[in-house]
């Protein structure tokens, strides 16, 4: 399993993303088979705790981006300083560090139908108990229209080495991330959605894990205000060493626009979950994912995150439980600073398959930040930044209490 499915998905990747370019070239040759994509978001997320916002507003944050023929081209590079301390370098060892991040941020778009990006990333650690590191992350995405099919496709990669919560110390790892969709208009308020996921994640020293899961929805547009609709996720995880899983889950999900002031979202239902093999009950959870942007002011943003899912843990043999609060404020300030200060509390649960889900690992991680940014020039951002994380847990080694500050500077063209 560690290599098969690699190179698999290699090869898969990289016959669809030759057909896509086909289907661009038969695009271009007919105006009537193309329609400008809205805005995709990467699939890859940071949990980087000393990651910073970018605090300034849409508009003062836009830059004139290079052409290159009919690609635009919209290069960044970002300098971080940040002062840690209790830092878990490994299970029970916390240290203390002055941390050095160096990024590239490479964007290339072509006539709004497909997009590339490219970050690099150098970590340098003050503290010889921790390994500097050189991380990559990249993301390609493509959106277009054929018949009365629009069709999706987005293709993540990431290689990391940083310190994960989770496994308690700096961990390497390499993940693939690869989503198909297709989405059609069966009358004036109806709507089919459809979507194929594939995940992999490869460790140095805990269990690799490939899964996949379908998805079909079906959609009810009363009107741009609200929306409603049911579906059905069907999931597999191999798990390598370790029990593999299946399930299935039942949803429904609401959508409410009234204004531009509020937004929001839910999305819930039951996930039941087996291992794959016999002598094991089925388990039923629910899962849901809430959310609720609201602007009082103008320059005033409130944001509200309530979610629970499950999946396979860097554990064998363990599947983690997450149910996470999310609450976050972006405020600007004399017309040149953003304030964004965030709160978040996440449970953990550690759920053993060899004993039909049951709890064995619990923790309970609390994060808070403060951020205040602000434009020097025309295309230089500065900010400073301040995190408090913190982890309780009933097994030892993996609690810590972590302060880290700083400053960073970036030059956007």
């Amino acid at each position: 399993m560690k290599l098969f499915p690699i190179y698999a998905f290699r090869l898969t990747a990289t016959v669809l993303s030759l057909c896509f370019f086909a289907i661009q070239a038969i695009g271009q040759g007919s105006s009537s088979s193309y329609t400008p994509k809205t805005p995709r978001e990467s699939r890859i997320s940071s949990n980087d705790a000393t990651s910073s916002f970018s605090a300034l507003s849409p508009a003062s944050r836009e830059s004139t981006p290079l052409q290159v023929g009919p690609v635009l081209f919209r290069p960044s590079i970002n300098y971080k300083y940040t002062d840690a301390n209790n830092l878990l370098r490994s299970v029970g060892n916390e240290q203390d560090s002055e941390i050095q991040n160096i990024s590239l941020n490479l964007i290339f778009d072509y006539q709004e139908f497909w997009s590339f990006s490219y970050r690099p990333t150098w970590t340098y650690y003050s503290n010889a108990a921790f390994d500097d590191t050189d991380s990559h992350s990249a993301n390609f995405s493509s959106d277009f229209a054929v018949a009365d099919w629009r069709i999706g496709f987005n293709q993540t990669y990431s290689d990391s080495n940083g310190s994960l919560v989770q496994t308690g110390s700096q961990t390497q790892q390499e993940i693939f991330g690869t989503t198909l969709s297709a989405s059609r208009q069966l009358n004036s308020t109806w709507y089919l959605d459809l979507s194929a996921d594939q995940d992999l994640r490869s460790t140095s020293s805990f269990s690799d894990v490939g899964e996949w899961s379908t998805s079909g929805w079906l959609r009810h547009q009363a009107s741009s205000v609200v929306n409603s609709s049911i579906g059905l996720t069907w999931g597999y995880a191999d798990v390598d060493p370790g029990l593999n899983t299946e399930y299935m889950q039942f949803l429904l999900r609401f959508g409410f626009n009234p204004s531009e002031k509020l937004r929001a979202s839910l999305q819930g239902g039951i996930d039941s979950r087996e291992v794959d093999a016999p002598g094991f009950d089925k388990e039923e959870n629910p899962t849901y994912n809430a959310s609720l942007q609201y602007k009082p002011f103008d320059y005033t943003t409130i944001g509200i995150n309530l979610s629970r899912g499950i999946r396979a843990s860097y554990f064998s043999n363990f599947n983690n439980e997450t149910e996470a609060l999310t609450l976050s404020l972006n405020q600007r300030l004399l017309g040149r600073f953003n304030l964004t200060v965030s709160y978040g509390e996440r449970s953990s649960d550690y759920l053993g398959l060899l004993g039909n889900f049951v709890v064995g690992r619990a923790d309970d991680y609390d994060s808070f930040s403060v951020d205040l940014s602000t434009q020097l020039a025309n295309r230089i951002n500065v900010s400073a930044f301040y995190r408090k994380n913190e982890n309780s847990t009933n097994t030892n080694g993996f609690g810590f209490s972590s302060d880290q500050s700083g400053f960073s500077i970036g030059y956007r063209y």
